[in-house]
């Protein structure tokens, strides 16, 4: 099975980086603390990248950042944190990036275009959620003669809400926000970030129109609920609804991408770091607390809310970190690219990417 091979993988690792991976309780090092194998100036010959979007893709390699242990010796890593989307995609076109963590259009773009990326594995799977500031149940039907915000207009947000409401049967139209809705569609209206979303509908209005529904990421979903004595509760699990529509396949959102050219000699710390990757990830699920405390605190993100807002979302189900490797994610990664491809090619690269886009680890 995979998580053998991880586990042999693993097991070439620093004793010390396993220790603070699989470890739990009192028995694991405190974040910060420096590692007592860190290379020398002088065993350390390359410096490897990786780069991460603040926000719910942070969470999956929180551990490896914080604690910046060892992946193998000779190598020294460096990390970084870009705080918005355009900046990661700069890092990815000029190669700048070794290893990122990235929205999988982008992942599909990067290959498409020839840049040298390859999928590794998912690691964020469906963060987003509908979420309202009215009491009650909410259901796709909940939505009709109503206006909801959305984020990034023309990108994967969008077409996922408008996939989700094709597939309940429901009519939608992008108008502005003054115009009244028909009965029985849904009016999208788009905002710069995902921030202001959040803030329009804790305002409860928008150029002076009510505002009663918003997509919007966890754990920011989570978070102003928890703000507001769960005033917004009320929420429609998009990765669920994904999975009614598309016959029960998973909504791939982020995952691990590394560029070829580190496959020409330094295959083996590819795979090393992959396995770290696979590990962080299950260690950020087992202990949601201490992950959104650490990018919130340590990390200083200012995208994760805290710790709390992360183990209530994890906890319901709301947030899924899991790392599956990029070979066995390939039926839904496929499904996924294929719904945006049918709206905007442009958002993948134009075309489904390949079966080299899927490594398979050793």
């Amino acid at each position: 099975m995979r998580r053998m091979r991880v586990i042999v993988l693993a097991a070439c690792v620093a004793g010390a980086a396993l220790l603070l991976l699989t470890g739990a309780g009192s028995s694991e090092k405190a974040a910060g603390t420096p590692s007592a194998e860190q290379p020398s100036a002088a065993q350390t010959a390359k410096t490897i990248k990786i780069v991460m979007p603040d926000g719910a893709p942070l969470l999956s390699l929180a551990k490896m950042r914080a604690e910046n242990f060892v992946i193998e010796n000779g190598y020294a890593v460096s990390y970084e944190t870009l705080p918005t989307a355009d900046l990661l995609t700069a890092a990815l076109m000029n190669g700048e990036a070794d290893f990122a963590v990235a929205p999988i259009n982008v992942c599909s773009v990067m290959y498409n275009g020839g840049k040298g990326y390859r999928l590794a594995g998912v690691s964020i799977w469906g963060i987003m959620h509908i979420v309202s500031n009215q009491a009650g149940t909410l259901t796709p039907d909940s939505l009709k003669g109503q206006t909801v915000l959305a984020f990034t207009k023309g990108g994967t947000p969008g077409i996922t809400l408008r996939s989700i409401l094709t597939q309940n049967g429901i009519d939608y139209v992008e108008q502005d926000i003054a115009t009244p809705v028909p009965s029985n569609a849904v009016n999208i209206v788009y905002l710069n970030a995902a921030d202001e979303v959040k803030n329009a509908l804790v305002a409860g209005k928008l150029n002076e129109v009510e505002i009663k529904y918003a997509l919007l990421p966890e754990p920011v979903a989570t978070a102003i609920a928890g703000a507001t004595s769960n005033k917004y509760s009320a929420k429609i699990n998009v990765q669920t609804e994904w999975e009614k529509a598309n016959g029960g396949a998973r909504y791939p959102q982020a995952g691990l991408i590394f560029h070829e050219r580190l496959l020409e000699n330094d295959a083996a710390f590819v795979d090393k770091c992959i396995a770290l990757a696979e590990m962080s990830t299950g260690w950020a699920f087992d202990n949601p607390l201490r992950a959104g405390t650490l990018a919130k605190d340590v990390l200083k993100s200012n995208g994760i809310p805290g710790g709390a807002p992360v183990q209530a979302a994890v906890r319901a189900g709301r947030l899924p970190l899991q790392f599956v490797y990029a070979d066995e994610a390939k039926d839904a990664v496929s499904a996924y690219l294929e719904i945006i491809r049918k709206e905007n090619p442009t958002l993948i690269g134009g075309k489904l990417p390949d079966e080299a886009f899927y490594y398979r680890s050793r």
